[in-house]
């Protein structure tokens, strides 16, 4: 059975079928989502189709239906229910519900809240089938959020599932790898001895940081950076220099450097506050259940997302988190999933759940 699994965000478009060959794909929702039906076609012609047929099954996920576009959630998501139907007319689409299951196309239009924002929920589902016994924690760190779920023994168990509890409770930590702009991350950096205001402007991003101090490497041909320049050091340093009303020419390199690094370890302890969060919730799901040993098992951790590389960066420089295990999503695979793993989850999800249904059927 051919599925395709499609994560629609606010920001990008994530595919991938059953087999790991994945896909992403820029698109900004908030300004032109009368072309998401085009953008979706585009992505699977391009990208999956050798014999111009369409997939057997569509497995779908989403985080779109907050974009400000929309005038409420539920209008969001039929929005994009609505797109996926009419790109893959009389293809069958199973939605994925932060209850732990997939509803059909009519059922998941009434129910707009179990749909909305789920697509952490298929990972953490999908993931801990790789640690079935004992405690787990999934960090899925994407260009604008990031995910910190704890996992026993192979089923999430998440203190919230709307993403406002999730805040609250940690397991969500709104910044990411990309596109956090840098005055949501610090309110000054340091600055000829002093520690000088950031203007709250959109100037730079967090990968600005990232770029300078070379944590992350270049990439001349992604223009989808605060300004619309490349995303060169040359081009960060100066969107960084705005961030204190300078451009680059009036501030020396290092100075630029020390404030991206600054940056980027704000972040890391932003981060660091969350996996200790949800690590002492964790450690409290253990104690109360009575099939556990009474020895508090270490948990294992499981790193996923575009900013896998960053999260590995988070817990090597703390002292404070110790596991049993240290699983790379990119690197349990023949296939590089970890970008766009919600879309894989959904997809492997659909194909192994109607190959039971198969099976079963047959033994009847």
């Amino acid at each position: 059975m051919r599925v395709l699994g499609l994560d629609v965000g606010g920001a990008n478009i994530k595919a991938s079928d059953a087999d790991g060959h994945t896909v992403a794909v820029p698109f900004a929702m908030w300004q032109r989502p009368e072309e998401l039906p085009a953008a979706l076609h585009a992505l699977f012609v391009d990208h999956f189709v050798a014999d111009q047929s369409l997939p057997d099954m569509v497995a779908l996920t989403m985080t779109a239906e907050l974009a400000d576009c929309f005038q409420s959630k539920s209008e969001g998501v039929e929005f994009v229910l609505r797109a996926v139907e009419q790109t893959f007319l009389n293809v069958p689409l199973r939605v994925w519900l932060t209850s732990g299951e997939f509803a059909e196309l009519n059922d998941a239009r009434d129910l707009p809240m179990l749909v909305a924002a789920a697509n952490w929920h298929a990972l953490a589902t999908w993931v801990g089938r790789a640690v079935p016994d004992g405690p787990a924690l999934l960090i899925d760190m994407g260009s604008t959020t990031t995910d910190i779920i704890p996992l026993l023994d192979g089923k999430p168990v998440p203190l919230g599932l709307k993403d406002c509890d999730r805040l609250l409770s940690g397991e969500l930590v709104y910044t990411g790898a990309v596109r956090t702009p840098v005055c949501a991350i610090v309110d000054t950096v340091p600055l000829d001895g002093k520690s000088c205001p950031v203007a709250a402007e959109v100037f730079a991003t967090i990968v600005d940081a990232y770029v300078v101090a070379g944590i992350v490497a270049e990439k001349p041909d992604d223009t989808n950076t605060a300004d619309g320049r490349p995303l060169t050091r040359q081009c960060s340093l100066n969107r960084l220099a705005h961030m204190v009303c300078c451009d680059s020419t009036e501030l020396d390199e290092e100075d630029l450097k020390a404030i991206a690094q600054h940056i980027a370890d704000v972040q890391c302890r932003q981060l660091q506050a969350g996996v200790g969060r949800v690590l002492e919730r964790l450690a409290v799901i253990m104690e109360a259940s009575e099939q556990r040993c009474l020895e508090i098992e270490r948990p294992t951790v499981i790193i996923s997302g575009g900013g896998a590389g960053i999260v590995e960066r988070v817990l090597q420089h703390s002292d404070l988190f110790s596991f049993a295990d240290q699983l790379i999503l990119s690197d349990m695979f023949r296939q590089p999933v970890s970008e766009s793993a919600c879309a894989f989850a959904v997809a492997r999800l659909a194909h192994d759940r109607c190959r039971d249904d198969l099976l079963e059927l047959t033994t009847l």
